[in-house]
């Protein structure tokens, strides 16, 4: 009683497409029928009958009681009409019953695949169900060849034919067993962290498909008669002007090579090269391709990649933050000061701002500015939220220089109008003075400093500044190491 549900549910897949087959044939035999009666026909005269011997014999006396005389009369390229429609109904067959068989297999074989842990065997019967159905097909045509009783060049071609299309679906088969084999271990080479490893499947992948398309075309051309190995050692006779020929496709194979080992840059990464940036979308063997900001994809060749300068921005663990702030001139040394101490404690109070380095100095006397430099790292790696972080500190800033009352400065000019005193006289007589002193007394330290002053001047100037916390703690450091039992053991 089950066994009607599976006839059934494998039948039907076959059963829409039986009308358009039946009709197929019913055309072709039709316009067999007008070809054979159309005047450029060459008849032949049907041969003379003769006892049967053999039940092959036996069985196509039978078919010429049954079909017209103009499917044995009519012929082309040396097979007769009937039997042409015998190829024609031996490929329906043919191609029928290998669904059946195919899909009869599958109602099988697909339940108890699904009650296992692993994918791969649903992968297996996905991907080589469509080549060994072809392969199924192919027998069957082969088998009925001997039935049509064509004639014997013709039978060799069809042969011939089937032989060389068993082999290229035995390579198809391959073909789709790499795919499964190559994805079955790029998951576990990440499940592993292996993503070094991970990145050479794709070359790989297409060198084995190379191989196993090579290794077809030799066997197809071997069964077809051809003298293979003739043909190779011709190959080797002119490697030399192969390799010369293929010279740039070679360096650009090495090339892919390097980068697969080398990995300077990943599938998936962000990179810069030459005047170009882009995300990585795949590494061949003749060429990488680089999608743009623009969705424009970018086709350079192994050997040029590879021999670049490649920025690869995917691998930075933080990211910078520096720029040169301008504040007008008319900002003051005390106003200065408060920026310098303001935006460090913002950097340094930020969460996501790494406190080394992160720093704010007075760098220049700008054209138009007082600058101050402001660098430091965010603690991230991804793209969208530094800008998020940057942006948030940049507002921050701002706010501290409009606290402090001073302004960013642009390019500008300032004329000023008033009436000039000129320079202080006595102060310049006063600075004369000093000067002449100091030639009397062999005492102008020009071009260079004597020794002596220059020891004794060493290190005689405040620093830090008197008033700051840094002086501060470095005096508070003195004394407790002046205390008794400070200095330690």
């Amino acid at each position: 009683m089950k066994l009607m549900p599976l006839i059934q549910s494998v039948a039907r897949p076959v059963r829409p497409v039986l009308p358009s087959a039946l009709a197929a044939l019913t055309a072709f035999l039709l316009v067999a029928l007008l070809a054979a009666a159309a005047p450029s026909v060459t008849a032949q005269e049907p041969p003379a009958a003769a006892a049967p011997e053999t039940a092959g014999e036996a069985a196509y006396e039978t078919l010429e009681g049954w079909l017209p005389d103009v499917f044995f009369e009519v012929e082309m390229m040396r097979i007769e009409l009937w039997q042409w429609a015998g190829l024609v109904l031996l490929l329906l067959v043919a191609w029928a019953f290998s669904w059946l068989v195919a899909r009869a297999i599958l109602a099988v074989l697909q339940p108890l695949s699904r009650r296992t842990l692993t994918t791969m065997d649903d992968r297996l019967l996905a991907n080589g169900a469509p080549p060994l159905r072809f392969m199924v097909g192919l027998g069957l045509f082969s088998l009925g060849i001997a039935m049509l009783r064509l004639a014997q060049p013709a039978e060799t071609f069809f042969l011939n034919a089937v032989q060389a299309l068993l082999v290229l679906s035995v390579v198809w088969l391959a073909v789709r067993l790499v795919d499964i084999a190559s994805e079955w271990a790029r998951e576990h080479l990440e499940a592993g962290g292996q993503h070094a490893a991970v990145t050479l499947l794709p070359i790989g992948r297409r060198s084995a498909k190379v191989f196993l398309f090579a290794m077809g075309v030799l066997a197809v051309l071997q069964n077809l008669g051809i003298n293979v190995t003739a043909l190779i050692t011709g190959l080797g006779v002119g490697g030399l002007a192969i390799a010369l020929a293929a010279q740039k496709t070679l360096e650009n194979l090495f090339g892919g090579i390097s980068l697969a080992v080398d990995q300077p840059v990943r599938v998936g990464d962000f990179c810069k090269f030459g005047d170009k940036a882009g995300v990585v979308e795949d590494v061949g063997l003749r060429s990488t391709r680089v999608r743009t900001n623009d969705r424009t994809v970018i086709t350079v060749p192994n050997a040029e990649f590879s021999s670049m300068q490649l920025e690869n921005f995917a691998l930075r663990d933080k990211m910078r933050i520096h720029l040169i702030l301008g504040l007008r001139y008319e900002t003051s040394a005390e106003q200065l000061r408060f920026l310098l101490v303001e935006l460090r404690k913002l950097l340094l109070a930020h969460p996501k701002v790494l406190d080394d380095p992160a720093r704010v100095r007075f760098v220049a006397f700008g054209a138009y500015s007082l600058d101050l430099e402001v660098f430091a790292y965010v603690d991230t790696a991804d793209y969208a939220e530094f800008l998020a972080v940057r942006e948030d500190v940049y507002l921050r800033l701002m706010d501290v220089v409009e606290e402090s009352g001073s302004d960013f400065a642009f390019p500008s000019q300032t004329t000023y109008l008033e009436r000039a005193a000129g320079l202080d006289s006595g102060r310049a007589e006063e600075i004369g003075g000093r000067v002449r002193e100091w030639r009397a007394a062999g005492e102008l330290q020009l071009p260079d400093f004597d020794p002596e002053l220059m020891a004794e001047i060493d290190g005689s100037l405040d620093y830090p500044p008197e008033g700051s916390a840094a002086r501060r703690l470095a005096q508070a450091a003195a004394e407790d190491g002046a205390a008794p039992g400070g200095g330690g053991g």
